[in-house]
């Protein structure tokens, strides 16, 4: 009798787990778009509000978390927050519409929200360095005219999952005949702040100093939105808006507050590994005085000469719509350089 049941207990076993087996295995992640659409699969991963979804029937699917109405996995998770939060479970989505991780036996619910997801399943990777580059160049004449000078530049940025620091620094200098001609710096210090992979919001700090045009220090103070539309080992591309405090102390003259705009873009391409092209530009239309404006366009040209080593070529456009008394409106510098990058 013993022996019948054990017989019957294992045939029964192997009858379950021929009739289980194929059902566990086909379980699979589950998606709805706001659209109706219904996908099933693999949520591969979320980073920066975009979800990679894997089916069977073609290639992994981006798809923006904007546009997912509902959501479910068949397995637990870990999903790791721009906030620093990890939060763990199956993600869910309940009756609201909202989407959130299902909790052990006896917890509550976590909400989520998938634009605020870094990572899936493994930690993001933040870069715990600076990343930049050092110039220097110079110039030297001798003869009928003496002139020499020299260009000191530096910039380094340093960004994470969650945000960005910017910091950019030139200094130009020149004499001829033993008068000095040119003696000018610019700086720039940024914070971004990515509230989604490619959008962000910023607060910059623009500052001038540059006897020549008569500011003792002009800066631009202020806030505005970003959307990063390139990011990559190839190429890089950003516009960014937003208002800004200005500010010029004259050295002749009476001080000046005002408001203005501010439009700005961003480019670099890799162009064959032995070519780098940039260019850097921004523009700040005054609220004030209607159709004045002071712009700066830097363009560059770079050769990688190898161990952190280029070769870089610059050429920038600064412009002011309304000058002080004998100053031109326009000044352009050709700076050659070699640029060591860390």
């Amino acid at each position: 009798m013993k022996s019948r049941l054990q017989r019957l207990t294992f045939i029964l076993a192997i009858f379950s787990w021929i009739l289980l087996g194929p059902v566990r295995g086909g379980l699979a992640d589950e998606i709805i778009l706001e659209n109706g659409d219904k996908l099933t699969g693999t949520v591969e991963k979320v980073e920066g509000g975009i979800l990679t979804f894997k089916t069977e029937y073609s290639k992994p699917i981006e798809i923006q978390a904007t546009q997912i109405k509902k959501i479910m996995t068949d397995h637990p998770v870990v999903l790791y927050l721009v906030t620093g939060e990890v939060v763990k479970g199956k993600i869910t989505t309940d009756e609201e519409g909202k989407v959130s991780i299902e909790p052990a036996p006896g917890e509550t619910a976590a909400p989520v929200d998938l634009l605020k997801v870094a990572s899936l399943n493994t930690p993001p990777k933040i870069p715990s360095k600076w990343k930049g580059n050092i110039s220097a160049g110079g110039s030297l004449q001798s003869g009928n005219t003496d002139r020499k000078g020299a260009s000191v530049a530096a910039e380094a940025i340093r960004k994470t999952v969650q945000d960005r620091f910017t910091f950019r620094f030139l200094f130009n200098y020149s004499e001829e005949n033993d008068e000095i001609n040119t003696r000018n710096t610019y700086g720039l210090l940024k914070y971004d702040y990515f509230f989604t992979q490619k959008f962000y919001g910023y607060l910059g700090l623009d500052m001038y100093n540059d006897k020549f045009k008569n500011w003792r220090l002009k800066y631009y103070a202020g806030p505005g939105v970003g959307y990063q539309i390139w990011d990559d080992p190839v190429k890089s591309l950003l516009v960014e808006g937003g208002v800004a405090y200005a500010h010029e102390d004259l050295y002749e003259g009476e001080n000046q507050d005002y408001l203005v705009a501010r439009l700005a873009a961003d480019f670099r391409y890799n162009i064959h590994k032995f070519i780098v092209f940039g260019d850097h530009g921004e523009i700040y239309p005054s609220l004030k005085y209607g159709g004045e404006y002071t712009l700066r366009n830097e363009a560059y040209l770079m050769s990688p000469l190898g161990a952190g080593w280029a070769l870089k070529f610059s050429n920038i456009i600064e412009r002011n719509s309304d000058p002080s008394p004998g100053v031109y409106k326009d000044d352009i510098y050709w700076i050659l350089a070699l640029q060591y990058s860390f």
